[in-house]
């Protein structure tokens, strides 16, 4: 979607963004998993809602900070690399899928999960 609004060239820096998002989101979304199922074991008679927006509330913070940290370093590959197709359009797509996995992270994750819940 980046690429289309920038109309700006999708080539193997793009699908390699992929590759670094994917990651980036699938870790992301392993730790509030994990932390939530700890919670389930450690409280079994507390309630499934309360200890998901518990894990919320404790994993908020650090999953900001590594998305933040990860957008501000690939800053440098949109503003010093575009005659470089290769790291201008990695930098666009890291940059762009990362601001589009907050929504996945913290909206369709629940969604998803709320069966479980």
């Amino acid at each position: 979607m980046i690429f289309y609004t920038t109309r700006s060239s999708f080539d193997y820096g793009g699908f390699s963004s992929f590759i670094l998002l994917s990651g980036i989101t699938v870790n992301s979304s392993i730790l509030i998993i994990n932390r939530f199922n700890n919670l389930q074991i450690y409280f079994p008679n507390e309630s499934k809602l309360n200890l998901y927006l518990k894990v919320i509330e404790e994993k908020t913070s650090p999953i900001l900070i590594m998305i933040l940290s990860t957008i501000i370093s690939f800053i440098p590959f949109i503003i010093y690399g575009e005659d470089d197709n290769f790291w201008f359009s990695l930098g666009l797509g890291v940059i762009g899928g990362l601001m589009f996995s907050l929504i996945g992270i913290f909206v369709f994750l629940p969604i998803l999960l709320i069966k479980r819940i």
